[in-house]
C-alpha cells in the first residue's frame, strides 16, 4: 500500500493514523528510531517502514520517510519529495482448517536477548552438552520425586527440536526413546548455532483461532505487533515462557500468568549473567502489553475461499503453510471493512423498516464486489450476510436475472456506429413510449413501464434516466436482437444470450461479478478487463509461480463509452438511482438500478473514473423481494462509496478528443436557441458528427443549422459556460 496524496486531496490524520495501526506501527513522541514506529505532527507524519517483499520478488527495505501535511491532511508530494511505501496486510492464510503461521529469520537477526531467554529457562546447558542433557535428567527426576509430581522435564533444545519437526507430539514412552537418537544424529549434523536457528524458528507458541504460531519471529508480529529485532528484553521473556505451556500462559488470556512467568525467566537471565541486575529491575516493573488486535482472524473470506478455489488448480495449497507461498492480492482492507459495514447496515435497515423481509424460514441475502476497472483486481467482495452461517458465494456462484442493469449495453449498441449496423443514436434522440405487443411461440407479450404509465415522445437519456422499458423495446427493435446479443456477449455479461425480445428488459441470468465487470468497461472506455482475485504468488524463496495477467479487450469505442457515461450520472442525479446519493456521497459518477421480474432481485451497479462496484440483494430460493434496485441496492452502494472516499483518489470522467459538447433543448433534443428557458437548456455530449442539425422547434428555431454552425454554436456553448459537468448538473 502506498500512503500518498491525489492533486486534489490528500489522506486525513485519523486515516493515516488507523492504516498505520492496522499494521500494528506504534506511535512515538520522538523521531522514530527503528522500523515500525511513526510520529505524527500537526504540519507532518513520519513513518518508519518495514522490510518486506513485493509481488515481484524484491526485498523492499526498511526506511525512514517523512510526509508534510496540510490542514491535517497529507499533502501532493513533489517529484523529490519521498514516499512512504508500506508493507501488505494479511488478509488470510491460505491451507487446511488447521493452519501455521510461521515465518523464517536467520540467527543473526534475532536479539541475543531472545536466545538467551529461551536457553536461560528451557536449556541453560544448550552449549556444553551433546544433544542430551544427563545432568540436566538426574536434576529434573530429584525435583520430580520431592515434589511428589510432574514439576520439571529433562529435554534438551535439541530433544525438543527432533519432537517438533520428526516426531509426535503425544507423551508416549516410544516417543520419548525415539527423542534420543534423533536429537544425537541432529547434533552430529549441524551446529549448535543452526540447531538454535531452527528451534527459535519452529518452536510453538500458542493458538489465534484455527492458526498455529510457530517461532519466535511469528510471535513477535503476532502477539507485539513489531517484527523481531525490535523485541525488548521483558517482551523477549515473556515469550520464552511461554513454551512451556503456550495455552495456559497465553499473555492474551492469562496476562497475571504470564506477567509471574516472565518475570521468572528474567531472574534466571540475571542469575546466568545474561543482563545486568539493572536490566532486570527495570524490566520486571514494565507492564505486559500485547497487541488488542488478533492478528490472524479470518477476514474477507468469501473472497479468501473463492482465491483457494482458482490457485488450488495449479498450485498446491494445503501444503501453503509449509512451502511458504505467498499470494499477493489487491484487495484493500479499508474498502472491505467498508464493504461489510454497508451490507450489513443495509440490510438491517431495510429488515427494519419493512418487516416482512424478515421470515423464519430464509434470510435475506445481500452480496458487494468492487473492481479497478483499469487493472481488474477485485478491491472488495462480500459475498453474503455471514460466512459462518452460508458459505455460498452469491458475488460470483448465484446466477441471477439483472433486470434493468442490461438497459445500459443496449443504449450503447445505439449510441456506439461500430456495434450496430442501424444508425447512431445520441442522447437527445427522440424514441417512443407507448404500449407495444410482441408474439413469440403463439403467445402474446404486452410489456408495461414499471409505474404502468406512457409518456408519449421521450429522449433517449429521459428514457434511461427513468428505466423506461417501451423505449428500450423500441431501441431493441431498431437495432436487432442478433445485434443486442453481440453486445452482451462481447461485454460477457452472460454465458448465453438468447434472442428474445425480452433480453432488451433483462430476462437473462448473470453473476454480480460478470455484471459488476461489464460495467467496469464502461468506467475504462469501452475496454473490457477480466477481473483479477490476485496479482502473483511466490513460494518462501521468492521465486513467481503464478502470475495473474492483465486481459483486456475492447468491446466499445471511447467515444461512445463516455456519452452513456454521461447520461449514466443523471441516472444518480436526477433518475431511479437517486439514492445512491441519499448516503452523501457527492462525487462523480454513474450507474443504473435494476428489477428483476417480479422483484425477486434488486441490484445496483455504478462506478467511478477509478473503481465500479456491484449491489444485489435477494432470497436464495428465488422468492419475492418486492424492492426495487433503487430503494434497496443503491442506498447500499452509495454508503460503501461514501466509506471508501478516502482511498480513492478525486477525479473526473474525461471527455475525449471524439466528444464534443452542444447547448440543447432538454425537451426537444435540439440545438438550444436564445428564446428557450434556461431551466430546460443543457450541455449534452455527443459523438463528434451525430450533434442535431436543427435548432429548438418548441422556442423559435425548427430550422436547420449547416454542420459548419452547428460546430461554432459547440464554440460559444463552451465559452459561455464555466464546465460541462457544472452546466449539466448546475455546480
Amino acid at each position: 500500500m502506498v500512503v500518498r496524496t491525489e492533486e486534489q486531496g490528500g489522506a486525513s490524520k485519523e486515516l493515516l493514523r488507523g492504516i498505520l495501526s492496522d499494521r500494528r506501527y506504534t506511535e512515538v513522541s520522538a523521531q522514530p528510531s527503528r522500523p515500525g514506529e511513526f510520529l505524527l505532527s500537526s504540519d507532518s507524519i513520519t513513518i518508519y517502514t518495514r522490510d518486506f517483499t513485493t509481488a515481484t520478488g524484491t526485498l523492499y527495505p526498511a526506511r525512514r520517510v517523512t510526509l508534510s501535511l496540510r490542514d491535517g491532511k497529507e499533502t501532493s508530494p513533489s517529484a523529490s519529495q519521498q514516499r512512504a511505501l508500506l508493507e501488505p496486510q494479511i488478509i488470510s492464510y491460505l491451507g487446511a482448517q488447521d493452519m501455521r503461521a510461521s515465518r523464517f529469520v536467520s540467527l543473526d537477526l534475532i536479539p541475543e536477548s531472545v536466545q538467551h531467554a529461551v536457553t536461560s529457562i528451557e536449556d541453560e546447558r544448550f552449549f556444553e552438552h551433546f544433544g542430551i542433557d544427563l545432568f540436566g535428567i538426574v536434576r529434573a527426576m530429584v525435583r520430580n520425586v520431592m515434589a511428589g509430581r510432574l514439576v520439571q522435564g529433562g529435554s534438551t533444545l535439541t530433544q525438543q527440536l527432533a519432537k517438533n519437526l520428526f516426531l509426535s507430539p503425544k507423551r508416549t514412552i516410544s516417543r520419548k526413546l525415539m527423542e534420543i537418537p534423533t536429537a544425537l544424529s541432529l547434533e552430529r549434523h549441524l551446529s549448535k548455532k543452526q540447531l538454535l536457528e531452527l528451534y527459535l524458528n519452529e518452536v510453538y507458541l500458542g493458538q489465534e483461532g484455527s492458526i498455529s504460531i510457530h517461532g519466535m519471529p511469528q510471535a513477535t508480529t503476532t502477539l507485539f505487533g513489531k517484527n523481531i529485532a525490535d523485541i525488548s528484553i521483558d517482551e523477549a521473556a515473556t515469550l520464552a515462557g511461554i513454551i512451556k505451556a503456550p495455552s495456559y500462559y497465553n499473555p492474551r488470556k492469562h496476562p497475571e500468568r504470564a506477567k509471574e512467568r516472565r518475570n521468572i525467566v528474567l531472574g534466571k537471565m540475571r542469575d546466568l549473567g545474561h543482563i545486568s541486575e539493572t536490566q532486570y529491575a527495570a524490566a520486571i516493573q514494565r507492564p505486559l502489553r500485547v497487541a488488542p488486535q488478533e492478528e490472524h482472524r479470518r477476514i474477507a473470506q468469501f473472497f479468501t475461499s473463492t482465491l483457494e478455489g482458482e490457485l488450488g488448480e495449479t498450485l498446491d495449497i494445503e501444503n501453503a503453510p509449509v512451502t511458504g507461498l505467498a499470494v499477493y492480492t489487491g484487495l484493500d482492507l479499508g474498502m472491505q471493512r467498508c464493504a461489510e459495514e454497508a451490507i450489513a447496515r443495509g440490510v438491517a435497515g431495510l429488515e427494519a423498516a419493512h418487516p416482512k423481509l424478515k421470515k423464519s424460514d430464509k434470510e435475506l441475502q445481500a452480496a458487494l464486489v468492487a473492481i479497478e476497472p483499469y487493472s481488474g483486481l477485485v478491491r472488495s467482495w462480500v459475498g453474503g450476510r455471514d460466512f459462518g452461517e452460508s458459505q455460498f458465494n452469491r458475488v460470483n456462484l448465484a446466477m441471477r436475472q439483472i433486470g434493468s442493469t442490461v438497459k445500459p449495453f443496449l443504449y450503447l449498441t445505439a449510441l456506439d456506429g461500430t456495434l450496430n449496423s442501424y444508425k447512431t443514436a445520441t442522447a437527445v434522440s427522440i424514441l417512443e413510449d407507448k404500449p407495444m405487443e410482441f408474439h413469440t411461440n403463439k403467445t402474446a407479450w404486452s410489456p408495461e413501464n414499471y409505474d404502468h404509465e406512457f409518456r408519449g415522445d421521450v429522449t433517449l437519456r429521459y428514457a434511461l434516466e427513468n428505466s423506461l422499458n417501451m423505449p428500450a423495446l423500441y431501441i431493441a427493435e431498431r437495432i436487432g436482437l442478433a445485434t443486442l446479443k453481440r453486445t452482451l456477449s462481447a461485454f460477457k455479461i452472460a454465458p448465453t444470450v438468447q434472442e428474445v425480445p425480452s433480453i432488451a428488459l433483462g430476462a437473462l441470468d448473470s453473476s454480480l461479478l460478470r455484471l459488476t465487470a461489464a460495467y467496469g468497461a464502461l468506467a475504462n472506455g469501452g475496454v473490457y478487463i477480466q477481473p483479477r482475485l490476485f496479482t502473483a504468488a511466490l513460494d518462501g524463496t521468492g521465486e513467481r509461480l503464478a502470475v495473474s495477467e492483465l486481459v483486456e479487450q475492447r468491446v466499445a469505442s471511447e467515444d461512445a463509452a463516455f456519452v452513456l457515461t454521461n447520461i449514466l450520472r443523471g441516472v444518480l442525479d436526477r433518475g431511479t438511482g437517486k439514492g445512491a446519493r441519499s448516503k452523501g456521497f457527492a462525487r462523480a459518477a454513474a450507474g443504473k438500478t435494476g428489477t428483476s421480474d417480479n422483484a425477486r432481485d434488486a441490484w445496483f451497479v455504478g462506478y467511478t473514473p477509478t473503481l465500479v462496484a456491484g449491489v444485489w440483494l435477494g432470497y436464495d430460493d428465488n422468492s419475492p423481494l418486492n424492492l426495487t434496485g433503487g430503494g434497496a441496492a443503491a442506498p447500499i452502494w452509495g454508503d460503501f462509496m461514501k466509506c471508501s472516499e478516502p482511498f480513492l483518489p478525486i477525479g473526473e470522467f474525461s471527455p475525449p478528443p471524439g466528444v464534443s459538447t452542444l447547448e440543447v433543448d432538454i425537451k426537444t433534443g435540439q440545438i438550444a436557441t436564445p428564446d428557450c428557458p434556461r431551466s430546460s437548456v443543457i450541455t449534452e455530449a455527443f459523438v463528434r458528427g451525430t450533434e442535431p442539425g436543427k435548432r429548438c422547434s418548441e422556442h423559435g428555431g425548427g430550422d436547420d443549422v449547416p454542420a459548419d454552425e452547428v460546430r461554432g454554436e459547440r464554440a460559444r456553448s463552451g465559452r459561455r459556460q464555466s464546465g460541462f459537468w457544472s452546466s449539466l448538473f448546475g455546480q
